[in-house]
């Protein structure tokens, strides 16, 4: 793959040096001679390509887990006009931009959804405009450039009108790396003339802290479509995740061991949040389409039998003191033993491949479905 081509350029290869004023001007499997004499023949790189052969500072989300990823979040974008209703904003957060590679596939993803935003195949945002927009975070602006205008997903502008400037997708990407997120805004300026560029609003920051921000800009109101976090301790953000989700979201996280996948599962059981877990998927080599696992509480076969041993007990007590069907139907407490305050009491977490195969290599997917509570009604 060649750098960003330009007249004076020249891509070496094995099989001799290619100028890249030999290539400028030339259509899609034209061919070009190198200086050896080789034919080659020129095409654009495709997305898989462009992620496996840029530089990197990390090692990215490969295009497999990537597609995968975003086929959980089963996202159906629509190319809506400017008068389509009041239907929200689609927004994603990805907190861990890496690579940048997850970023492009994600904003792939949702671009049919950016009305009104002028292509920007042929006319790039420069790059010191793209730099600008991911330290504008850190210097306390929330502004996004989109469309040539500096504008904010925020209550004080209508979503139809938001709509109208192209806005009605994005995808926002946080890390506390500033060095790895200048180095993906590069990576995702660099592919087709910046294709994507407007669809990613970059930001360097802890993701708690983030939502902290975005929430009180947003009048406390939900507005995350979904969320992605590849992070370590995931566990410790979920009550601010779930705080910035709305309802039916779904919420991904992505663990090298399931380990962490339980933490989360456990943090999430523990402080009652209103979340289902969907599935988990091993991913890895040779995994076409990830591998389900069974993950969930169970609990253990001799605290179900001291149960039905405490029932019997109370009913004898019921029976011995009168109580009949018809009778009172108060509680019956057995003497010296401590009424439990939940049902969870005993409860353990189980996982296990739901095939028979060893594991190997990779890393674990954990999907959430966002419920709705009462304060939701």
């Amino acid at each position: 793959m060649t750098v960003p081509l330009c007249a004076e350029g020249r891509t070496i290869t094995r099989l001799g040096n290619i100028e890249h004023s030999s290539i400028i001007g030339k259509q899609p499997r034209d061919v070009v001679i190198s200086s050896k004499g080789k034919p080659l023949r020129v095409h654009a790189p495709t997305l898989e390509e462009y992620i496996v052969l840029t530089p990197r500072l990390v090692t990215p989300i490969y295009p497999a887990d990537a597609n995968l990823i975003v086929s959980l979040l089963d996202l159906h974008p629509d190319n809506l006009g400017p008068d389509s209703g009041n239907q929200p904003a689609i927004e994603i957060l990805e907190a861990g931009t890496g690579h940048g590679a997850l970023t492009l596939h994600l904003a792939r993803a949702i671009h049919a959804a950016k009305v009104g935003a002028p292509s920007t195949i042929g006319q790039p945002e420069s790059w010191p405009s793209l730099l600008q927009r991911v330290k504008s975070f850190a210097v306390g602006s929330l502004a996004y450039l989109i469309g040539g205008k500096a504008i904010g997903l925020y209550p004080g502008r209508s979503v139809t009108e938001q709509r109208r400037m192209g806005c009605h997708a994005l995808v926002h990407t946080v890390d506390v790396s500033s060095k790895h997120s200048q180095h993906a805004a590069k990576i995702v300026k660099g592919f087709r003339r910046g294709m994507y560029a407007r669809d990613v609003d970059f930001a360097i920051s802890d993701v708690s802290g983030w939502i902290e921000r975005e929430m009180h800009n947003r009048n406390w109101n939900p507005f995350l479509s979904h969320v992605f976090l590849d992070l370590p301790s995931t566990h410790t953000h979920v009550e601010k995740i779930v705080s910035a989700l709305r309802v039916d979201g779904k919420l991904l996280v992505f663990n090298p061991s399931i380990t962490q996948i339980n933490s989360t599962i456990e943090r999430i059981k523990s402080k009652r949040l209103p979340l289902q877990l969907e599935k988990v998927v091993e991913i890895g080599p040779g995994m076409t389409g990830g591998r389900i696992w069974d993950v969930r509480f169970v609990k253990p076969r001799v605290l179900i039998k001291e149960g039905n041993e405490r029932a019997a007990m109370a009913s004898d007590a019921r029976e011995d003191q009168g109580f009949g069907e018809g009778g009172s139907t108060d509680r019956i407490v057995v003497e010296g033993e401590d009424e439990p305050s939940t049902d969870d009491e005993g409860m353990e977490i189980v996982c296990r491949p739901k095939v028979g195969e060893r594991m190997r290599g990779g890393g674990f997917i954990a999907l959430w479905s966002r419920n709705k509570t009462g304060k939701d009604f």
